[in-house]
């Protein structure tokens, strides 16, 4: 059963990957005719999304019919339903917070709370990782791609980074 559910979810996750690619990029996405950067498209880095999103369906897919997963699996994590609802609420509150708070901080402390809900205990490792993933983000489309990106808070603080 669990090979099924987990083929089903697999094409389930391709699906979408290709319904963003074919349906909702080109009839959701306004794309100047020029752009000197591809990467500047807005369509750029959905697309990129998509196309992941794609292949890795494509192999969930694939992995649940040459390499099944035991079905006694399911019986290991009773809570997932519950761990599962955790994430979206953590979802939301993070795409909620980030007018006020900004990408830097409200990242840092999402990527805090998700690394703490996935099991990480190592602090250090999880400091490290929420600050500089988002910072290096921050600065990567900020200063090179020239994207703006909201700061919130720290704005007082980004003006001259």
């Amino acid at each position: 059963m669990t090979q099924n559910k987990n083929f089903w979810a697999g094409l389930a996750l391709g699906l979408i990957g290709l319904v963003i690619i074919f349906i909702a990029i080109p009839y959701g996405v306004d794309e100047p005719k020029k752009i000197k950067f591809v990467a500047l498209s807005p369509a750029y880095y959905p697309r990129i999304v998509a196309i992941a999103m794609t292949l890795l369906g494509g192999v969930i897919m694939l992995r649940a019919v040459i390499r099944p997963i035991d079905s006694s699996a399911e019986a290991e994590r009773p809570d997932a339903m519950t761990r599962i609802c955790i994430v979206f609420v953590l979802l939301a509150i993070y795409a909620s917070s980030i007018t006020y708070l900004g990408f830097i901080l409200g990242s840092v402390i999402a990527l805090f709370a998700f690394m703490f809900h996935a099991g990480e205990r190592r602090i250090w490792l999880m400091m490290l990782l929420a600050i500089a993933i988002p910072f290096g983000l921050f600065l990567f489309f900020q200063k090179i791609a020239g994207i703006p990106i909201p700061t919130g808070v720290l704005a007082p603080l980004l003006n001259g980074v």
